[in-house]
């Protein structure tokens, strides 16, 4: 998928040391469940193969590859580059988790079977389907703060809400968790000064208990001033101060920014590492191409432009005696030239228990993913606080936007069967809404999908749970979702 804004963070681990081969991923891998087979082969000579088989049908792929590191770069000719993150279990497993952050076990072919040329699976049987004649309390949906096993996902039903402060949006959460914060804005006589009063702010966490055993935050963006390219005297305005109502504070990177962000964040966890990082050039990219017009204004005027740096971080920790692996991404601005100042922007994090986190993971993307903005919100803010405010919107809708534009442009450029390849790799499927006839994106981990009329959407792995059947949630007509006509 896309390396988008919050989309990006990858779920891996760090790579331990090996004495198979000079090359670990060299051989044959399988993965396989209900829903699809895929079988790898890595040759010596650089070259690798590829057969996916699914629902969809067979897709052959060939092409060359490259091991760095826990870095597996894939290109295959007519695709875009793709780089995988590895985490190698012995020498017969791998966890490969790709730039989505959905993670795949590959497991070995036994060596028999490849010499004989064979491709056998050595993952467990997939887990049998629950009966029809099942009671309803054995396949009813997990709690949200109940533990799930490593690798099950959950029974999940999101419900669409409202942002609770202004109604400036609408997101979806899961049924039962609790949310905290919403949109505020900063009074400039507190902050002696505007530099923090031109849009609201975002302050919002999604939650599963009080504890937060599963979370997802939206990070308020924070305007602070860096006068280390201006002419006033140098330490009139030290860090700490206030300079136009905007925090002094010498620029920091995307890197530290995040890093800084985790210490205030998590005062009581131990042992903290950083087991992943990602530039996200693509997110540099939309910011850059949106502000073409500011950065012409500003180089006619003889400033430097606005730039731009973007870093998705993951990091694994223990807080009271539980060990969490967590997810960090934001953009940093930097308008030292033109204002004196930086920001930080589309700042996310979400967390779950290390054993629990590929399981939860779909389900902090779509609650990231699913914010619809309130328009009669946005022409009152607009109004309020002028074009600057409307810029700085825009700029938000348009980098949350740029996954569904390159879908499209996808859809327009490329063959069918590269954006059947592109779903495959980003672990998304589109699906037909019975309701609207539109076509909707989702996770594609999931077997089955169910909404109803009011936008909430359930997932489930039960080929027996029917929502219409159930008391809690029977009050609306629940449909199937299915998957989009090929």
């Amino acid at each position: 998928m896309i390396r988008l804004v919050a989309a990006l963070v990858v779920a891996i681990w760090t790579l331990p040391t090996l004495s198979w081969g000079a090359v670990p991923i060299l051989g044959s891998w399988q993965f396989k469940n209900e829903q699809m087979e895929v079988n790898v082969e890595f040759l010596p000579d650089g070259s690798f193969k590829q057969v996916t088989v699914s629902a969809r049908g067979r897709q052959a792929l060939a092409g060359q590859y490259q091991m760095k590191g826990q870095v597996l770069s894939l290109a295959t000719q007519g695709y875009p580059p793709q780089q995988l993150k590895c985490r190698f279990q012995g020498a017969d497993a791998v966890f490969v988790t790709y730039p989505t952050g959905e993670t795949l076990q590959w497991n070995r072919a036994q060596s028999r079977a490849a010499e004989k040329g064979e491709q056998k699976a050595t993952l467990p049987a997939p887990s049998k389907s629950v009966p029809a004649d099942t009671p309803k309390q054995q396949v009813a949906p997990v709690s949200p703060a109940q533990p799930v096993s490593a690798g099950k996902r959950p029974t999940v039903l999101l419900q669409r809400i409202w942002e609770s402060n202004e109604k400036a949006f609408t997101y979806l959460v899961p049924k039962r968790w609790k949310t905290q914060g919403g949109i505020f804005n900063v009074n400039p006589r507190k902050m002696n000064g505007p530099g923090n009063t031109i849009a609201p702010k975002l302050d919002l966490t999604v939650k599963s208990d009080e504890r937060a055993t599963l979370a997802f935050r939206w990070v308020p963006a924070w305007n602070y001033a860096d006068l280390s390219l201006s002419r006033m005297a140098p330490g009139m305005f030290k860090p700490g101060q206030n300079y136009q109502g905007m925090p002094v504070k010498p620029l920091l990177t995307a890197r530290q920014f995040l890093l800084d962000l985790f210490r205030s964040s998590r005062p009581q966890a131990s042992g903290m590492k950083v087991v992943a990082e990602d530039p996200m050039p693509e997110v540099v990219e939309a910011y850059n191409k949106n502000s073409q017009q500011i950065n012409q204004n500003l180089r006619q005027r003889g400033l430097a432009p606005i730039r731009y740096e973007a870093m998705g971080m993951v990091v694994e920790y223990a807080e009271g005696g539980v060990p969490f692996r967590e997810g960090l991404v934001t953009t940093i601005i930097d308008n030292r030239a033109g204002a004196f100042m930086w920001s930080n922007e589309g700042t996310v994090v979400f967390r779950a228990p290390v054993a629990e986190f590929d399981a939860w993971k779909p389900v902090l993307d779509l609650i990231r993913s699913s914010r619809e903005m309130n328009p009669q919100w946005v022409a009152a803010v607009n109004k309020a606080v002028g074009q600057r405010s409307k810029n700085a919107l825009e700029t938000q809708r348009y980098i949350n936007k740029v996954a569904n534009e390159i879908v499209e442009n996808r859809r327009r450029t490329n063959a069918e069967i590269r954006h059947e390849n592109w779903l495959f790799i980003s672990g998304q499927e589109e699906y037909k809404n019975p309701f609207t006839g539109k076509t909707e994106l989702g996770t594609s981990q999931y077997h089955y999908r169910w909404v109803n009329n009011q936008g909430d959407i359930l997932y489930t792995d039960e080929n027996s749970f029917d929502p219409n059947k159930y008391e809690e949630y029977n009050t609306r007509e629940w449909k199937t979702s299915p998957v989009r006509p090929r």
